[in-house]
C-alpha cells in the first residue's frame, strides 16, 4: 500500500475538527502541531486497517461476479 495522503484542504478541516473536538470534550488544548501529529500517528495506525476492509470487500464482490458469470455460462453451454 503507497502512503495515502488527504487533499490538504481536508487535512485541516480534520485538524481544526481534532483541536475543537479535544477543547470541547477533553477542556485539552492542542495546537496545529499536536494535531496534526496526532492526525498522523492515527493515519498510520487506521489506514491500513480501512485500506485492507476495503479490498477484502471487493474480492468478495468480484468472486460472487465471477460465480454469477460462471452460472450464466453454465447455461448456455450445449452438449
Amino acid at each position: 500500500m503507497k502512503n495515502l495522503k488527504l487533499p490538504n484542504d481536508d487535512y485541516q478541516n480534520v485538524v481544526a475538527h481534532i483541536v475543537d473536538y479535544m477543547e470541547d470534550k477533553h477542556d485539552l488544548q492542542l495546537g496545529q502541531f499536536e494535531a496534526e501529529f496526532f492526525l498522523d500517528e492515527l493515519v498510520k495506525k487506521i489506514a491500513p486497517l480501512f485500506y485492507n476492509q476495503g479490498l477484502n470487500k471487493a474480492m468478495d464482490v468480484i468472486q460472487n461476479n465471477v460465480l454469477t458469470l460462471e452460472e450464466l455460462l453454465d447455461l448456455e453451454k450445449e452438449v
